[in-house]
């Protein structure tokens, strides 16, 4: 079935070649016609004009006709009859039997296939199935890639539904097949989306080969576009692997500029060796990063691509191939070695200081001083020196303007110009802004080279030449002579010699200029001959200032010597500003440039030696902490038995008044009741005297415990507070005691052990309470029903009616009372009036603790915190033990980025090239 064929069956139009020779008539009545002529033979296939007569009835949308006429083919068409009927149910949205009529066709035509699956796509998204819409979509791509406007229905689909790991999908597959510009341009506005960078990397290596084989300049947007992407996500490490393998076996064309490229190969191996990664995970990474990078380097890159791939083969040698090395040399050889490379000093120094303060490890503030005065390229740094008795002070003040220095110190000051004055003590411990002038007369009185004194005044002549002046420590000549100072000879840009005019150059001061050489050898180093004034006359000192120069001249030829004093006139004030634009005239950034990567060494020499110090710090740190546990531990259980103690004198103590009051009452009470016999008088009225008397005894009993007790009970509490109070202050004193030797041991006023005393106050308002509220409810002594009670009472009634002699009844009544046993009251009335006492005991021994609670939690919480202490430096111990390369690693890494910085400016020597 030839291609015509096919896209007359797709468009439905198969009538038509019943109408050649019948243009002006209806399809309807031709095919009629063609069908009663073909009925006459017996042997005829109808089947063809009927699919033919479908067609007309479907384009007049008489589907159901159509619909008829096709269910009627047999013949070869049958397949194609089927797709036209679910194309007319699809037009009677009678979409299930239109579906159900597309998947039951089965046939080898690809075109059917083909157009059968755009048909059932379109009624799937139609009724929004888009997960079916999807597979069939993708099997048109996969069955018919070639189909027209099949992958851009497929693309259109995927982007509009947000399906976009099959839109990459579509896009690398179809950029793969075809070799074309208009794929891989698609594939790279996916990139740019961010939408490829969870996918891993090595789903896009075969796209990015072919792309690399017919379009290096679409590669090299497209590889930057996939590297930007992957920058900072879950993948960036795994594409680096990835597309260096790839670009390694990738036919470079010089033609192409790489620019952008080149520009992130830079980015990406300054990220790797910048100290978060561990050498054994990059050691293979970056040999093949560095040779792609050489491959590709630009012109303005040459510098910095050739000295990383000579610093990284120089530190790891044998890691790069020796044809790379050799490509790198060339390469170094033939690059621009004007250009200012002290940002990349600065940036390495920046993130030596970042590693170094994530590390916990405190550089001092003496080098970052430093190289922050160094960063200022405006500056002149002069380093003037010279033996003791030079008149070095005399000649620093005259530039200064002022008298400030003494005639000698062994402390370094430099002097800067400023708006006004400011002083600062800078030592490795802690920087001190605004010290008085008294403490700056003290400081430098002291023999102490361990710290810097900078002193910004406002100075005419400082300002005028952009120049800072440091005075270095006299030199006295003593061998033994520490020259700690040494060191800051690498921040002076020169170096200004004082000698003595009456005796200049002496082996004294060629010995200390000897040691100045041999730790600084690349200082330019100048004279003054000073107190030429003690000289008699200007012949003399022309004859001394050329025997001088001579002798000079011989150890250092390019010295300038000028004669100086601060006592002559003006001019010669003008031969010090010639002299000092002279020294400096030829100082360039690659001088300062050095001085910063000479500090950025010794940064690192630095780091290497407090690996040492910090493993000892922790060491010390677990033992120190163990200590104080011991320590802490015995005070806790020094201040639990304390506390016991106290508990026990003042629950004692109290227990005793408690039982005097207890047996006070037990002993008095029955006595009190039974003296209450002298309340019956003969005259008594018999018939009431039992209310009356009970009325008595509790009178008696309420008097006795306001009267006496109470004043007994409070007296004795007071003498007990008493005793309590002294108890506690002995044990805040052992408190201060424990407090004062642990704030001693800890080095700082950590603790404070403090007893609470509001206990007193509240045991004090306590015991008022109970005093002032120590009464008895009446008590129903003489109303008890006894018998003989009974009996005595039953008789005062009755007697008392009648007017006879109650003598007898008198003697019976005292007689009884005298007789009774009180000791039931005396036990009812004690327990009502204990009861407070009792309470009040039961509690002592809580607020006793309450006075120890805050000692005894400042122990807990400092024993608590020591045991953090303790396994926080075990486990960093444990860590710098089991990897040391957490600590080496980036040190060593940072000890490429200075050589390859060291390199860089190293324009007059060949970098050794390592095989």
């Amino acid at each position: 079935m030839t291609m015509t064929l096919e896209k007359t069956l797709i468009n439905k139009t198969y009538y038509e070649s019943f109408m050649l020779e019948n243009e002006n008539k209806h399809p309807i009545e031709v095919l009629a016609i063609a069908f009663l002529n073909e009925q006459q033979d017996e042997s005829a296939d109808l089947s063809i004009i009927r699919f033919a007569q479908g067609e007309v009835y479907y384009h007049y949308k008489d589907f159901e006709s159509a619909i008829y006429k096709w269910e009627q083919i047999k013949n070869d068409l049958g397949q194609w009859a089927k797709k036209n009927i679910a194309d007319a149910y699809y037009e009677l949205r009678k979409l299930t039997s239109a579906e159900d009529m597309y998947l039951s066709i089965d046939s080898e035509n690809l075109i059917l296939k083909t157009e059968v699956a755009l048909q059932l796509f379109s009624l799937y998204l139609e009724q929004g199935m888009l997960d079916e819409a999807a597979k069939v979509i993708k099997g048109v791509v996969d069955l018919n890639p070639d189909y027209p406007n099949v992958t851009n229905m497929a693309r259109s689909f995927f982007e509009k539904y947000r399906d976009f790991s099959s839109a990459i999908e579509l896009a690398v597959n179809e950029a793969i097949r075809k070799e074309t510009a208009e794929w891989f341009d698609i594939l790279k506005t996916y990139v740019d989306q961010g939408l490829t960078k969870t996918t891993a990397p090595a789903y896009f290596t075969k796209a990015l080969r072919v792309l690399a084989n017919i379009d290096q300049a679409r590669f090299e947007q497209l590889a930057a576009a996939f590297w930007k992407s992957y920058q900072n996500a879950e993948f960036f490490f795994t594409w680096i692997i990835e597309f260096n393998h790839l670009f390694l076996n990738v036919e470079v064309q010089k033609s192409e500029s790489w620019q952008e490229l080149s520009g992130l190969y830079q980015d990406t191996y300054f990220e790797l060796i910048n100290g978060r990664y561990y050498i054994r995970e990059i050691e293979n990474v970056i040999p093949n990063l560095l040779t792609n990078w050489v491959k590709i380097a630009t012109p303005n890159q040459a510098l910095i691509t050739s000295t990383a791939v000579l610093s990284w083969s120089e530190i790891f040698p044998s890691s790069i191939s020796s044809v790379v090395v050799e490509e790198a040399s060339g390469l170094f050889h033939h690059s621009d070695k004007s250009i200012d490379n002290v940002e990349a000093s600065l940036q390495l120094f920046e993130a030596i200081l970042l590693w170094a303060d994530n590390q916990q490890v405190e550089l001092g503030y003496i080098l970052k001083w430093i190289v922050q005065q160094l960063l200022d390229y405006n500056m002149n740094h002069l380093l003037v020196a010279g033996v003791s008795g030079s008149g070095k002070a005399s000649f620093i003040n005259s530039l200064v303007g002022e008298k400030i220095l003494e005639a000698s110190t062994s402390t370094l000051v430099r002097f800067k110009s400023g708006e006004e004055t400011k002083i600062k003590n800078i030592s490795n411990q802690k920087l001190i802004s605004d010290i008085t002038l008294s403490d700056f007369d003290e400081i430098t009185a002291t023999d102490d080279q361990s710290q810097i004194i900078d002193f910004t005044l406002p100075s005419e002549y400082l300002n005028e030449q952009a120049l800072t002046v440091m005075n270095a420590p006299s030199y006295t000549g003593n061998k033994n002579e520490r020259n700690e100072w040494f060191t800051y000879l690498h921040a002076a840009d020169r170096l200004v010699f004082i000698l003595d005019a009456q005796n200049p150059f002496t082996s004294e001061e060629r010995d200390i200029l000897s040691q100045i050489e041999e730790h600084a050898p690349n200082l330019p180093i100048h004279f003054i001959l000073n107190k030429a004034d003690a000289i008699y006359n200007e012949q003399e000192v022309h004859r001394v200032l050329e025997e001088a120069r001579s002798k000079i001249n011989y150890y250092y030829p390019s010295a300038q010597v000028i004669v100086y004093s601060s006592h002559f006139s003006h001019n010669y004030r003008n031969e010090i500003v010639a002299f000092m634009n002279t020294i400096f005239g030829d100082r360039n950034s690659e001088e300062r440039n050095k001085q910063l990567l000479y500090f950025i060494r010794k940064t690192l020499s630095l780091l290497l030696e407090k690996r040492v110090e910090i493993e000892q710090t922790h060491v010390d740190a677990v033992n120190w902490n163990e200590e104080a546990v011991v320590k802490l531990n015995g005070a806790v259980n020094q201040l639990s038995d304390l506390e016991n103690e106290k508990i026990d004198v003042i629950k004692k103590s109290y227990e005793l008044i408690k039982e005097d009051i207890n047996d006070d009452l037990l002993k008095t009470i029955p006595q009190l009741l039974r003296d209450c016999t002298d309340f019956i008088k003969e005259d008594s009225d018999l018939r009431n005297i039992q209310e009356e008397l009970n009325k008595e005894m509790n009178k008696r009993i309420d008097h006795y415990i306001k009267q006496t007790l109470v004043p007994k009970f409070s007296s004795a509490i007071q003498e007990w507070l008493e005793v309590s109070n002294v108890e506690f202050i002995q044990s805040q004193s052992y408190l201060k005691e424990k407090s004062d030797g642990f704030n001693q041991f800890y080095g700082e006023e950590r603790f404070k052990l403090a007893g609470d005393f509001r206990i007193l106050d509240d045991w004090s308002r306590d015991t008022d309470r109970m005093t002032s509220g120590m009464m008895m409810e009446n008590v129903h002594v003489a109303l008890k029903i006894t018998p003989s009670q009974f009996l005595l009472n039953s008789s005062g009634k009755l007697l008392g009616a009648f007017q006879t002699n109650k003598i007898p009844l008198y003697k019976m009544y005292k007689k009884h009372i005298e007789n009774e046993d009180y000791d039931y009251v005396a036990e009812a009335i004690t327990k009502q009036v204990m009861m407070p006492i009792e309470m009040f005991e039961k509690g002592l021994e809580r607020d006793i603790q309450m006075f120890f609670k805050n000692p005894f939690n400042v122990l807990k919480k400092a024993i608590d915190h020591a045991h953090v202490e303790i396994r926080s430096n075990n486990d960093a111990l444990e860590l710098l033990k089991i990897n040391p390369e957490i600590y080496f690693d980036p040190l060593k890494l940072f000890e490429v980025r200075l050589r390859q910085c060291e390199l860089m400016i190293d324009v007059k020597s060949k970098p050794r090239v390592i095989l």
